[in-house]
């Protein structure tokens, strides 16, 4: 029927480059490698 699903409202970090992260507060990050992209969050992500 073309509404969000459920599980896409919570997304935490994928496609929100330059927001805010929702666990600190941090700008969310994206690194792009070919044609795919990674969302994350420089400070909650483990290393």
């Amino acid at each position: 029927d073309g509404s969000p699903g459920y599980f896409q409202q919570h997304y935490c970090v994928y496609d929100r480059a330059a927001l805010p992260c929702r666990v600190c507060g941090a700008a969310i990050r994206v690194a792009r490698l070919g044609q795919r992209s990674s969302f994350f969050c420089a400070t909650c992500q483990k290393k």
